[in-house]
């Protein structure tokens, strides 16, 4: 979801925030503005930094399983992050592949 606020009115909403609920306030501290609104196609931003987001969850959660000397698969990362399943099958070949050439795992 795209909004446009205003920073200082942003930063009084995180204090009010904070006092009320530290689970909200968690999820939204670390929101980051997008740089040149007006300039950029949104919608496109959006998705890009959404599937950035998914992709970075996968990763984590197959370096997890690796960490934990589990062999990693859809089913467990499904689990661990409930990603859809359809989505899963886009980027966890790609992602594994990339772990695979960088890391220290063998399995």
């Amino acid at each position: 979801m795209l909004i446009e606020i205003d920073e200082e009115l942003y930063k009084e909403m995180l204090i009010i925030i904070e006092k009320r609920s530290k689970t909200i306030y968690n999820k939204i501290k670390d929101i980051k503005p997008i740089d040149n609104f007006n300039t950029v196609d949104t919608l496109t931003t959006a998705r890009t930094i959404k599937t950035n987001r998914i992709k970075e969850r996968i990763e984590n959660t197959l370096i997890s399983l690796l960490d934990a000397k589990e062999t990693p698969t859809k089913y467990k990362v499904h689990k661990s992050t409930n990603i859809a399943y359809i989505t899963l099958n886009k980027y966890y070949d790609e992602i594994l592949k990339k772990i695979k050439g960088k890391t220290k795992w063998k399995y």
